[in-house]
């Protein structure tokens, strides 16, 4: 009778064990799904103050840069701009505005056929 006892004692361990692992994996469902909700809330509220602080900081540079207009000195009378550029499109040496220097490369001669 006592093995009968010691086999049952089993069985039942087992079934309340099974039972607990059960409930546990919806427990842990629960509590990854609002960890989810959590992260997702947070992100958001990370963006808004990311989008604030950039506002803030172009807005001071605008600030800035307003207030240092009145203090730049105006340009030269020989045609040539504060930036190096002169008004027929060249700048000071030699290149045309925007024009890249000969060692950049695009990568076109890297390139194998």
């Amino acid at each position: 009778m006592e093995r009968v006892g010691i086999f049952l004692a089993g069985v039942a361990t087992g079934w309340a064990v099974r039972t607990t692992v059960d409930s546990s994996r919806a427990l842990a469902v629960r509590v990854i799904s609002g960890f989810y909700g959590v992260v997702d809330h947070v992100g958001r509220a990370v963006g808004m103050e990311r989008e604030h602080m950039e506002d803030l900081l172009a807005e001071a540079r605008a600030h800035y840069e307003s207030s240092q207009a009145g203090r730049r000195p105006r340009a030269p009378a020989d045609g040539v701009s504060q930036d190096g550029a002169s008004q027929n499109g060249a700048s000071q040496n030699g290149r045309a505005a925007g024009a890249k220097p000969a060692s950049w490369s695009d990568g076109s001669r890297d390139r194998a056929a």
